[in-house]
Formats: C-alpha cells, structure tokens, sequence
C-alpha cells in the first residue's frame, strides 16, 4: 500500500466539493418536481435529506483539505531538519561485528 500525496487529497477535496453542488442542485429539482406535484412533505424530506448529504460532503471535503496541509507542513518541516544537519552529519555506518569492541572510536575504521 502506498502513501497518499497531498495533491491526491486535493484533488478528492475537489471532487467532494463538486459532489456538494451536484447535491444541492438535484435536491432543489427533486424538491421542486414533488412539491409541484402536491407533495409538499416529500419536497421538505428531499430538501433536507439532500442538505445533509452536501454538509457531510462540506464536511468531508474540509477534512481531506486539511489532512492535505498537514502533510505538505509536515514534508517541508522534514526538508528543513534535514538542511539543518547539514552534510556532515549523517549517523555513522554500521560497526563491523567481527571487529573488536571500541567504545571510544579511537581506531576510525580505517585500520
């Protein structure tokens, strides 16, 4: 399983808040068709029920925005940690176990 991107999650934020319109818009049809009809309890049920489908989706797509700032922070916090070590400063490569013991490192490797 790879991890997601953060242009992925923006790119699902965008979709959800598409989704939202699209809702909205087929809850006024729907509402309007049915109360047109003479049934206005079912236009009021249909109003409501599309309005919540659009704030869950708002919701939804809030959520994934900010899940998506978090992990761009988040790489570029990393970036600067890494600068921040700077070049020199790489942990050390592993002990050789067949070597003898050296707490000190007094011996360098390079004997």
């Amino acid at each position: 399983m790879e991890p997601v991107k953060p242009r992925e999650l923006q790119t699902a934020a965008r979709v959800a808040d598409g989704l939202v319109y699209a809702a909205g818009f087929a809850g006024v049809v729907a509402g309007a068709l049915l109360f047109r009809d003479g049934q206005p309890a079912f236009a009021v049920v249909a109003w409501v029920l599309t309005f919540v489908a659009g704030a869950g989706l708002r919701l939804a797509s809030w959520a994934t925005k900010a899940i998506a700032q978090i992990l761009i922070r988040t790489e570029q916090t990393l970036e600067e940690v890494r600068d921040l070590r700077g070049p020199g400063t790489a942990t050390p490569p592993p002990r050789d176990p067949d070597a003898p013991p050296d707490p000190y490192r007094r011996w360098g490797g390079w004997h």
